[in-house]
């Protein structure tokens, strides 16, 4: 049986997600699109370029690609394919709740996957979970989030899980840097509440400045 703290911080989870549901679901188009161009320009100047140049160039770039009300994603991806970076994008896999990744050239393969997610297409190689080790961001979605690093998403898992598997590889190499693209109505005053399975992010790129943890 799950202990009261546990119990209380599952439902503080819940009441969060419903209350941040609404309130991203309530952010203009325009002004999610302004925000997540805006932001994405900063991570592009402030974090992406200088990391290419300490790494030597071509970065390894893992990013979700946006769904209906989330931070456009598009725009920084798009850059990121310009600028010669690796692109690594998540495929769904319901029936084992895990991600997949699969490295895109072009964003015109993509097509609709589980629950209308774009996701990649057949053409689109996966990635070894071996070479997960190379990878030097992560930029995950999320429904809300605070200062101090803490994030909560829908409840799938499925991020918390793709992150263990990233630790449990992790004994070499560089670690990499855990991001999320965020519409200022995401991030919260306070704190996130926080399991033991969670996983904390290094920054958040937002249009006001990017958000060093």
């Amino acid at each position: 049986m799950r202990d009261t703290s546990a119990q209380n911080i599952s439902a503080q989870k819940k009441e969060l997600r419903r209350r941040m549901t609404v309130i991203r679901s309530n952010v203009s188009a325009a002004s999610r699109r302004e925000q997540s161009i805006v932001a994405s320009l900063l991570a592009e100047n402030e974090v992406l370029s200088p990391l290419r140049k300490s790494r030597g160039g071509r970065l390894n770039v893992f990013c979700y690609v946006s769904f209906r009300d989330e931070p456009e994603t598009l725009h920084l991806i798009q850059t990121c394919l310009k600028r010669g970076d690796r692109v690594l994008v998540p495929k769904v896999i319901s029936e084992e709740r895990k991600l997949t990744l699969h490295e895109m050239s072009n964003v015109n393969n993509l097509s609709p996957g589980v629950w209308g997610i774009a996701e990649p297409g057949e053409d689109m190689p996966q990635w070894p979970t071996l070479r997960y080790t190379e990878i030097d961001i992560i930029i995950v979605p999320g429904l809300a989030y605070d200062r101090c690093g803490g994030r909560i998403g829908f409840g799938g898992g499925y991020y918390d899980g793709f992150m263990e598997q990233i630790s449990s590889i992790q004994s070499t190499g560089l670690i990499p840097i855990k991001a999320s693209l965020t519409l200022e109505e995401q991030i919260i005053p306070g704190r996130i509440p926080m399991e033991e399975h969670d996983f904390r992010l290094d920054m958040l790129f937002t249009a006001s400045g990017i958000i060093y943890i």
